[in-house]
């Protein structure tokens, strides 16, 4: 007894509060119980140890505590990105379908996009998971800037001659690279919250990617009535170089990845296995894939749709591509707001049956005003599908892989967008309208299978411990064991 008082004497002296899961002992050697206090200190600050490759994840509270400005600056680093996308989107269809006439030159663009996605796309996240994700993510930026500053320099040398449609495709290729690494890298910086906090630091990060959709979408319509092309391309790029100047200010000396030094092969295989052999990552890519296949459709068909079937301007399109982005605003809040009352299975499954029946009424717009209201509804339906998605992949996926995991979706993805490109060179006899209705029902069929997947799952029941041992704790691991000498 004496000696137990002793202890809790000594314990009082350091400043960490005593309880029956620690009791320090005198009897233990001097020179374990510094390494003793230094894990009691870890448990009392929300601190616990990633499963693989020794990543220290922080809780809500850590975050909030120490971790605010650099979060909030994640925020304003995907702003900006998804800015630069936007812009670029609106730019590249319009100029495309200005200089041929024909829809299917814009998908042929919009191909050379996703390319490299379908094809260096799962080595270029096995490198990020092996990279700084800061300087990983700057660099992608700055690729993307140059690109789209190369567009711009080739505009201004043609003047008022048609710019050649191969430098449209060599460019989209170029800064798709930038792309590549770009989109992974500001996920794993995200998943610094930890697994309590995530759903709402994915909500408020694509809240930030939402509102830097609508605000590139709407300059990009506006620019292209009132500038050059030269100079929108110009300040597209700028959107891009501030993004890489911001993410320079991110202090991520704590989500920096374990190095690993293994097989490269072995690397690759790993990622490949834990994004289609963990069911619930599974169900997340089919949901991504959907949510964006209906982006890319809206890439793809959107500036033929307004021209031709809704006989607008461009000032029509871009507000029709900005207002995508704007149900996806209202999702965003919403899910900021509550959070903690969003399971991802229902959210995922709301979203693609919504998604499919918004598309459908979409297709059936006749006035601009309709299909704002239908636009709108469509990316509401993306937010909630990609949130639910991202916050399955977080938790159920370690930060030393989310790289690999997050580029091999990415690569699905690409090569769904290149059928959903290919659709207008496919169909030259149809109309966009046509099109957007046989998207709708491919959607319905789609969602469909997504929830009978969700279905077989909770059937199955939760995972057995050790079958998913690289997910991130919700909590920290509290030891009721007393230390014995």
């Amino acid at each position: 007894m004496e000696a137990q008082d002793a202890g809790r004497r000594a314990a009082a002296r350091t400043g960490l509060k005593t309880s029956t899961s620690f009791v320090a002992n005198p009897v233990v050697s001097p020179r374990r119980q510094p390494q003793l206090r230094e894990r009691r200190t870890k448990r009392l600050t929300g601190e616990a140890a990633m499963p693989s490759g020794g990543k220290l994840v922080q809780s809500r509270c850590a975050l909030s505590a120490r971790s605010g400005r650099p979060i909030l600056l994640i925020y304003a680093v995907l702003f900006h990105m998804q800015c630069a996308r936007s812009m670029y989107i609106v730019l590249i269809s319009w100029l495309a379908l200005r200089i041929s006439g024909d829809v299917g030159s814009v998908g042929k663009v919009l191909i050379c996009w996703q390319i490299l996605a379908l094809t260096i796309g799962p080595f270029a996240g096995h490198l990020i998971d092996r990279s700084n994700r800061r300087r990983a993510f700057a660099a992608g930026e700055m690729i993307h800037g140059s690109g789209v500053a190369a567009l711009s320099v080739v505009t201004w040398v043609y003047g008022s001659q048609p710019t050649p449609l191969a430098a449209l495709y060599a460019t989209a290729t170029f800064v798709s690279l930038g792309s590549l690494l770009s989109y992974p890298s500001s996920q794993a910086l995200l998943q610094r919250a930890g697994a309590a906090a995530l759903m709402r630091a994915v909500s408020r990060g694509i809240l930030a990617g939402q509102v830097g959709n609508i605000v590139g979408a709407v300059i990009g319509g506006l620019c292209l009535a009132a500038f050059s092309v030269t100079a929108c391309l110009l300040m597209c790029a700028g959107f891009s170089f501030v993004a890489a100047a911001l993410a320079g200010l991110v202090d991520d000396q704590d989500s920096a990845p374990s190095r690993s030094r293994g097989v490269h092969g072995r690397d690759l295989a790993r990622g490949l296995s834990e994004t289609f052999g963990n069911a619930q990552v599974r169900i997340a890519c089919f949901g991504l894939i959907l949510a964006f296949a209906s982006a890319h459709a809206s890439n793809a068909l959107l500036a033929a749709f307004t021209r031709f079937d809704l006989k607008s301007s461009s000032e029509t399109y871009g507000f029709l591509a900005a207002m995508y982005s704007g149900g996806g605003v209202l999702g965003s809040v919403a899910l900021a707001v509550f959070s903690r009352r969003m399971a991802e299975r229902a959210m995922v499954g709301a979203g693609t049956v919504l998604l499919a029946v918004a598309t459908g009424g979409f297709s059936s717009a006749g006035t601009a005003t309709e299909a704002l209201c239908w636009q709108g509804a469509i990316g509401l339906s993306f937010t909630f599908i990609r949130a639910g998605c991202d916050v399955t992949i977080l938790k159920a996926v370690s930060t030393g892989m989310i790289g690999r995991v997050r580029s091999n979706i990415d690569a699905a993805i690409g090569l769904a967008a290149i059928v959903i490109y290919l659709l207008p060179s496919l169909l030259q006899g149809f109309s966009p309208r046509a099109m957007f209705v046989s998207l709708s029902c491919a959607f319905a069929c789609c969602s469909g299978l997504i929830l009978w997947l969700q279905f077989c799952s909770a059937r199955a029941g939760p995972p057995r411990p050790g079958d998913n041992r690289r997910a991130i704790p919700s909590s920290p691991p509290v030891s009721t064991r007393r230390i014995e000498p």
